[in-house]
């Protein structure tokens, strides 16, 4: 990779480290990562995005090599390059995520969790049909989350969404134990429902141990930066069980071990307490419907 770099972006380095999806190096002072990147990625949606952003002096900068291109063909893989001007020791707090999330808005799309989730789930269960036998930790749990999804599907399908609904910056993924570098990476920059980033971040922090997390709503509520809709799609998420279906994923497509969803398994039964505690709190400040399953 050193060869690489000095010949797309006239960058030398000595030592370079990889992650799952890309490299890392710090230059001049500044880190950089190389993502390895799918031939059909959205460049434009992400270069329109950064320059949409450009007046805040934290987002990630997209790098073009040496023929102005964003990306970079080489050996079979296609790489896009970006510097990144945060912390990245800095962990995330939800007020942070929120300001950053208040920045866009756009009304010009138009999205359905409830189908999307539906989706998922016939997908999930086209992957344990083809390949459960090998995997019976995967197998008997699987049927109890997607009751999860189905509850969140159907709490989701009792939201009436207005027409005139802006859709806010948003992140594919979001983890109260990342680095600031995540909010602030054009790649990890969806428009979704302002609820997304803040549903994701109340359900890690369970897993997280994040014990601030009620101070860190108490901060949210008092912004007055929700309306009752968005918090109806809060609970819809936070009842929609992402964390276990992106470990299923890990341990299919990736394959990791099945084990890692014993960190999930073993606190099911706090974990449905946290959720219910969740929603008490949201029903003190907004009127919301009860999950009976949750209260039993």
């Amino acid at each position: 990779m050193n060869n690489f770099l000095e010949y797309f972006y006239n960058i030398k380095v000595n030592k370079i480290q990889f992650q799952k999806n890309y490299y890392y190096f710090k230059y001049n002072n500044y880190v950089y990562k190389l993502y390895v990147v799918n031939e059909n990625i959205n460049i434009d949606f992400f270069v329109n995005i950064s320059k949409e952003l450009s007046s805040n002096t934290l987002i990630s900068q997209l790098i073009v090599n040496r023929n102005k291109n964003y990306i970079s063909h080489y050996n079979n893989n296609n790489f896009l390059l970006i510097k990144i001007f945060v912390n990245i020791n800095k962990k995330i707090f939800l007020n942070e995520i929120i300001d950053f999330d208040n920045m866009l808005y756009t009304t010009n799309i138009d999205i359905n969790w409830g189908t999307l989730w539906s989706k998922k789930i016939d997908y999930l269960e086209y992957l344990i049909n083809e390949n459960g036998k090998k995997y019976p930790l995967l197998v008997d749990s699987f049927n109890y989350f997607v009751g999860m999804a189905e509850n969140a599907i159907s709490y989701y399908n009792t939201i009436t969404i207005p027409k005139n609904y802006q859709y806010s910056l948003n992140h594919k993924y979001i983890n109260c134990n990342d680095s600031v570098e995540v909010i602030y990476n054009p790649l990890n920059i969806i428009f979704d429902y302002k609820a997304r980033d803040i549903a994701e971040y109340i359900k890690n922090s369970f897993f997280n141990n994040n014990t601030n997390i009620f101070n860190e709503l108490n901060e949210l509520i008092n912004r007055n930066y929700l309306s009752l809709v968005d918090i109806k799609l809060i609970i819809s998420r936070i009842l929609y069980p992402s964390f276990y279906f992106n470990l299923y994923e890990n341990i299919l497509i990736d394959n990791e071990n099945e084990k890692i969803l014993l960190k999930i398994i073993n606190k099911l039964d706090n974990y449905e307490m946290y959720l219910a505690n969740v929603i008490k709190y949201f029903k003190i400040y907004y009127d919301v419907e009860d999950v009976y399953w949750l209260n039993k």
